[in-house]
Parts: C-alpha cells; sequence; structure tokens
C-alpha cells in the first residue's frame, strides 16, 4: 500500500498548499518579483519572446524557451495568484532553454487558471537586473473530478463502480501546453485497514466504469483519482457500510381487521479511524427504505404489502391491515446514496396467523329454571362457517352443541336447567374467507345465570 498525503477534495487541498507554501514563497510572489535595491536593477531590457512547450512526451518536464540582447545570465521562475515556484539559473554562456519539472508547477500553483514563466536577465548573488519577460499564460488544472453514479456488489466482496466527469470549462483554450482532447485516466484506490493508507484496487482505465475486490472489510472507503499531467483530482470519499438488526418484532398473530403492527431498529456500521488502525462502529445514517414482504405459503413467491423509511436513529413501523393468515419478512434493500453503498438486510421470516374476531352473548344472560335461553355468536369476517358451542363443567370445556353461521351471525336456544352461574364460549375453527386463510378462534366467556 502506498501512503497518500494529498487525499482531500481539490479545493481544500489547494487551499493546504497555498498555506504551507506562505513562507518559502513569499520571498517571489506575484505580481512581481521582490529584488533586493542593492544587487538588482532594471538597467538590461527584459528577455523577449518567452515560449512554452512539453518537452517530453510524458508530459513531465516543461521546455522554457526565450530571445535577449546579447548573451546574459538569467532567473527563470513562475508568476501565479499564489506565488512563484522556485527559481532556475542560467549562465550567460548556456542555451536560452531550460526544462522546467511539471510537478513543481502542479506543487506551488495547483489548479490555476492563469500562470505565467518570467525569465529575467540576472543571477543567484546579484538578483535580477531587467523586467521579466513573459510566457503565454497557461493553466494547470487537474483532470476532471469523477462524479459517483452509482455503486453496486456485483459477487461476493465485489463492487461495480460508474461515474462521469464533471464539467470542467478551460479558462484558456489553446494554450501553449494544451493537449489534444483526450480521454483522462482514471483509478480506484481503496482505504481499509489504517488512517489515510489507500491501495490501488482498481488499475489506471480510460473507461467511467470499473470493478474492483474489497481487500479486507467489511466497512472501507475508496475515491476514484482522475490523473492529468498537472497532478490528481479525487472524487469524494465513498464509504462501503453495512447493516445490523437491533431488533426486527413481526406478530406470531393478529385480530382480522385490524393492522398488523411489525417494527424494528437497524444500525449502519461504518469505518472509523482515530487516525491509526480503522474499525467499524454504528453511525447515524439518513433515513433508510424499509420493506415489508409478505406470502401465502413457503411455495408462494414474495410480494410487498408496504414499506417505510427509518427515523433518525434507525428505527421504523409498517402496519398492513389483517385479513389473512401469512408469511412476513422485512428487507433493508441494499442502498446507494450521497454516503455511498450500504448493504441491506433481510429479517428471519414469520408467520402471522390472522384470527376471526368472535364474539358471544346471551340474548337474556338471566333465566327461569325450565325457562328457553338464545345464545348468540359473531364473527368477523362476516363468514358463513360452522362453530361450536361449549360449556364449562368446572374442569373443562365441553361441546355442546354445533351452530352453524350465516354472513357472520348464529344463535341457538335451549332450555335452562342447570341452576346457578354457568360459563359459555363460542369455538370458530380455522376457516377460509375471501381466498385468504384464518386460523381457529374462541369467543369471549359469557355467563348465563339460572334461579
Amino acid at each position: 500500500m502506498k501512503q497518500i498525503n494529498r487525499w482531500q477534495p481539490s479545493s481544500l487541498r489547494r487551499l493546504t498548499v497555498t498555506a504551507a507554501l506562505a513562507v518559502t514563497l513569499s520571498a517571489f510572489a506575484v505580481p512581481a518579483l521582490v529584488v533586493p535595491a542593492h544587487a538588482a536593477t532594471t538597467a538590461d531590457p527584459a528577455p523577449t519572446g518567452v515560449t512554452v512547450a512539453w518537452a517530453d512526451a510524458a508530459h513531465t518536464l516543461i521546455r522554457v524557451t526565450w530571445k535577449e540582447t546579447g548573451s546574459q545570465p538569467n532567473v527563470i521562475t513562475s508568476q501565479s495568484p499564489l506565488g512563484g515556484s522556485e527559481k532556475r539559473y542560467t549562465t550567460a554562456t548556456a542555451p536560452n532553454q531550460v526544462d522546467v519539472p511539471a510537478a513543481g508547477l502542479a506543487t506551488t500553483a495547483p489548479g490555476q487558471a492563469a500562470v505565467r514563466i518570467a525569465v529575467f536577465v540576472g543571477t543567484e548573488a546579484g538578483g535580477t537586473t531587467s523586467p521579466a519577460g513573459l510566457s503565454a499564460p497557461f493553466d494547470t488544472l487537474d483532470g476532471p473530478k469523477a462524479l459517483i453514479d452509482s455503486i453496486a456488489p456485483v459477487a461476493a466482496g465485489k463492487f461495480l463502480v460508474k461515474w462521469h466527469p464533471a464539467v470542467v470549462t478551460d479558462p484558456n483554450p489553446g494554450d501553449p501546453l494544451d493537449l489534444p482532447a483526450v480521454a483522462p485516466q482514471y483509478e480506484i484506490r481503496a482505504n481499509y485497514n489504517n488512517f489515510n493508507d489507500y491501495a490501488v484496487v482498481a488499475p489506471k482505465t480510460t473507461a467511467t466504469t470499473a470493478t474492483f475486490t474489497q481487500l479486507t472489510g467489511p466497512s472501507f472507503r475508496f475515491s476514484v483519482f482522475t490523473y492529468n499531467e498537472w497532478g490528481i483530482q479525487y472524487s469524494d470519499t465513498q464509504r462501503i457500510d453495512y447493516e445490523k438488526w437491533v431488533r426486527a418484532l413481526i406478530p406470531a398473530a393478529a385480530d382480522y381487521g385490524t393492522l398488523t403492527t411489525i417494527t424494528g431498529t437497524i444500525e449502519r456500521w461504518k469505518q472509523a479511524c482515530d487516525p491509526g488502525p480503522c474499525w467499524s462502529m454504528p453511525m447515524s445514517e439518513d433515513p433508510r427504505p424499509v420493506v415489508l414482504q409478505a406470502r401465502a405459503t413457503t411455495a408462494s413467491a414474495w410480494y410487498t404489502v408496504g414499506s417505510t423509511k427509518t427515523d433518525a436513529v434507525g428505527n421504523f413501523k409498517i402496519s398492513p391491515p389483517t385479513l389473512g393468515s401469512r408469511q412476513y419478512r422485512i428487507v433493508v434493500p441494499d442502498f446507494f446514496n450521497h454516503e455511498g453503498f450500504g448493504y441491506g438486510l433481510v429479517s428471519n421470516t414469520v408467520t402471522t396467523a390472522a384470527r376471526p374476531r368472535v364474539s358471544g352473548r346471551f340474548l337474556d344472560p338471566t333465566a327461569g329454571y325450565g325457562q328457553k335461553v338464545t345464545a348468540h355468536v359473531a364473527i368477523a369476517p362476516p363468514a358463513s362457517v360452522p362453530s361450536t358451542l361449549q360449556r364449562w363443567d368446572g374442569t373443562a370445556w365441553r361441546n355442546l352443541k354445533y351452530v352453524q353461521l350465516t354472513k357472520g351471525a348464529g344463535n341457538y336456544t335451549f332450555t335452562a336447567t342447570q341452576r346457578g352461574r354457568v360459563a359459555y364460549r363460542f369455538l370458530v375453527p380455522a376457516f377460509t374467507y375471501a381466498g385468504r386463510s384464518l386460523t381457529w378462534q374462541v369467543s369471549n366467556t359469557f355467563v348465563l345465570t339460572t334461579s
């Protein structure tokens, strides 16, 4: 792995470089070099015809040439809003030519719209003795920033990243150092084990998509680097995170016509560094989509019955209506947003039995011995199904009478022959209504008092 010391957005990196160079470059800040009065004059005419051009095919050296009156020693530097580069010197007998490393300009004048090479007559010991001869302005802009469009897993621990280049306006179209329009080169580097320690995981390419395999994990960060002759431009840091269940509660039963309340809490685990060795820990995240899926049986296909989003601390609640027994699971889909990619989750499968709502009562709960009494039963949904009237004999419930319900209601009339208080209830066995299964259910207990 290679230590990356410039890991920050270009704008921040340039401010940092500016601050770092404030002292070292103060002696030759633009627009003009300050020359000690005892050593520098402007007695000599300024060099003319200052030109700049690439000196090598790799575009690492800038060749500066100029003309002057006679043979003079020269001082060569740069001028930009950020200051000047390190001075270079030539003797009077040397050619009017010098090669300047592009990396030096990229460091002292990064991302500048107008940089000029300045050539003076002068020496290191005596200072400058002429005004500056200036080249045409040229820019030192980094390549276009990669704007991430998507991150998606394509296999275990393997990711496909797609991006597009930001639109960059050339401030000096056609300047002497502009290169022919070619696709920029991109490279993906990922951080895994130590603060600011990044490794190449996808080699340089001119394509705007790449696949890479994570080295470690499960949480880490990566960036897409854009290369050009002036240096590196960084995409926004992208995260690869994962979720954990704190809780996922799916009830085992719910009453017909009511809401089945399903709740849960998730945590997003992200990479953290102190700086030093990195680890994973739960951190806040933007609201995360949560989907509730259901199916009638294990042989059925899953379908979506509701969705929501987590709150600021990862809580969620989904409450579908209870219309029949079915299996549920909670799905937290993989999610890509401005933070990066977050792995999703799938809960365990739970069967929630739908229970009919059953109520029972006597039309008149008091009676005299030998009097006729009527037990009434009603259910929701209003199904036409059988039921059984049961009586408590002091030790167990005993079946008393089969009662057919019609459109959710039924009655049974009988003679009161047992004095005192006797408890009754209705039992409704499992049935199907509107194509949906409901489990068995018993009514409330109701009492007949016979005197």
